[in-house]
């Protein structure tokens, strides 16, 4: 069992498209955003042309930058902020658009007038070469050509079981995500999207043209929002001890560390044996990392924000 989130390789046209959220029950619950074509995203790794970042931040104490990735389907904004000091001085060092790589959490914001806008919330960026851009692309193509295969297989065979699936491989995430995509997106155009992904592949064969713009607005227009749910209860007694236990041996393990972070899975594996299972050890990272007090700047290490 993977102990966070899979970031799943996505296109900047299929987060466009992505309007629709999932909230999991409970105190400060991961969010999802869903995709048409086979993806449930809490966290994502796109690669494409980065823009220099702009501060959009109004007040020095809270610093806020944001630029734009944009690849040969679409572009999509990319922020980050005072959590996330490392990527935040990452998307700060362009001084000019250039080949990047950005893993992140995605946000869905519906503004009053009916417009979606999706972003990704850096937690790493890196500039790459274009070999490596085309390279994170043909991986980025053939698992969204793999994904779309499932929804619409699933769609043909409803009857096929999810335990058929999953012997042949398949990720027990792309089949929840696939039922869902149909679910929520009943109607879309699939081949469509398909056929756009061409795009891609001409970029991937180093077909020349002019580098995909960053300075396109991306919006996208939904149907009414429901009515806000009421705020989530605080957590219990109970939850903050858990909470505190956590706390305390990342700070324990990263006051040892050579480079002062908390390894993940010393953290988790301590937790175990303090009888706070895997499952649980990922829910209280994910809500600590939702409220601000707990980063990680580099996959695999923590350390508090």
């Amino acid at each position: 069992m993977s102990l966070r989130e899979p970031a799943w390789r996505v296109s900047a046209r299929e987060l466009e498209s992505s309007l629709e959220e999932e909230r999991g029950a409970g105190d400060r619950a991961t969010s999802y955003l869903l995709s048409p074509f086979g993806a449930r995203m809490s966290r994502v790794v796109v690669a494409g042309s980065l823009s220099p970042a702009e501060s959009i931040g109004r007040e020095e104490a809270n610093t806020f930058w944001r630029a734009r990735l944009a690849d040969p389907t679409g572009a999509v904004a990319v922020t980050a902020g005072s959590f996330q000091p490392r990527a935040m001085a990452q998307l700060r060092q362009g001084r000019e658009s250039r080949p990047a790589l950005v893993v992140g959490k995605v946000h869905l914001y519906r503004g009053r007038d009916g417009v979606a806008y999706v972003s990704v919330r850096a937690e790493a960026v890196r500039s790459v070469s274009e070999n490596e851009e085309r390279a994170l692309w043909s991986d980025m193509v053939r698992q969204t050509l793999d994904r779309l295969d499932l929804v619409e297989r699933v769609e043909k065979s409803p009857s096929t079981s999810e335990e058929s699936l999953r012997v042949e491989g398949v990720p027990s995430a792309w089949i929840r995500a696939a039922h869902e995509s149909l679910r929520r997106y009943p109607a879309v155009d699939r081949p469509a999207f398909r056929r756009e992904l061409a795009a891609v592949v001409r970029a991937i064969a180093g077909e020349t043209g002019p580098r995909p713009s960053t300075s396109t607005s991306v919006s996208v227009t939904v149907r009414p929002a429901a009515p806000p749910k009421p705020p989530a209860p605080a957590p219990s007694a109970a939850e903050r001890a858990e909470e505190s236990v956590f706390l305390d041996l990342l700070d324990e393990i990263a006051e040892v560390s050579v480079d002062g972070y908390a390894d993940l899975k010393e953290v988790v594996s301590r937790l175990e044996a303090q009888g706070v299972v895997a499952d649980r050890a990922e829910l209280l990272l994910n809500r600590l990392e939702e409220s601000g007090v707990v980063e990680e700047p580099i996959v695999g290490k923590l350390r508090r924000a």
